[in-house]
């Protein structure tokens, strides 16, 4: 995506979820010193003073966060699922004037530095795509750039019942950047084991 970096006018945290199988919010997880949702927002911060974050987590507020200038949203749908996070990200990027560009968007639960993920989805070249997904071992369409033109798009989806980011993508100009396999367990966990897990293999690594 050429100067996808100046593209982009918002980052959002997927942050809505009940974290059944983790037996406790995923976003306050914390293995010494800050939580994960905290230490995500401190690196974006350090990207970029100027950049708007959205905390999309439904009900919830994480009030350690106020320091960092940061405004949460509701889901556009109570119950919808992560895709109802990304619609209300992207309508309220446009709502507040941000009408074009792409809002970069990860989950909480990920052990790599934002500003990590940010250089590897806006140094793709993909300037036709509407999205840009992540991709390690498996694709993570939670990890990405969503243009803002989708916001009607999506929010008719969502509020028309659809709940897969691929399903959604699935007629659109889509593309996925490749990152190291050693990124794999630390993008994603869902239990406590796979949290060890991922605690684990970002201890190994010298760079991420």
């Amino acid at each position: 995506m050429n100067d996808a970096s100046n593209a982009v006018i918002a980052a959002a945290i997927l942050a809505g979820g009940d974290s059944q199988r983790m037996g406790e919010d995923k976003a306050i997880l914390n293995d010494g010193g800050a939580s994960l949702i905290e230490r995500q927002v401190k690196d974006l911060r350090d990207l970029s003073e100027a950049l708007p974050i959205l905390i999309c987590s439904g009900s919830r507020r994480y009030e350690a966060l106020n320091t960092y200038d940061v405004r949460h949203v509701p889901d556009s749908l109570n119950s919808a699922g992560p895709l109802a996070g990304v619609a209300k990200a992207l309508e309220t990027a446009a709502a507040a004037g941000l009408e074009e560009g792409y809002v970069f968007v990860l989950p909480t639960d990920s052990l790599i530095p934002p500003s990590h993920i940010y250089d590897r989805l806006t140094g793709a070249e993909s300037a036709t795509s509407e999205v840009v997904l992540l991709k390690g071992e498996r694709l993570h369409p939670l990890h990405g750039l969503f243009s803002v033109s989708l916001t009607t798009s999506m929010t008719d989806y969502v509020e028309s019942g659809g709940r897969s980011v691929m399903g959604f993508l699935d007629d659109r100009c889509w593309a996925a950047v490749t990152v190291p396999g050693a990124w794999e367990p630390c993008l994603n966990f869902n239990t406590p084991d796979e949290y060890e897990r991922a605690l684990e293999a970002f201890a190994k690594m010298t760079s991420v």
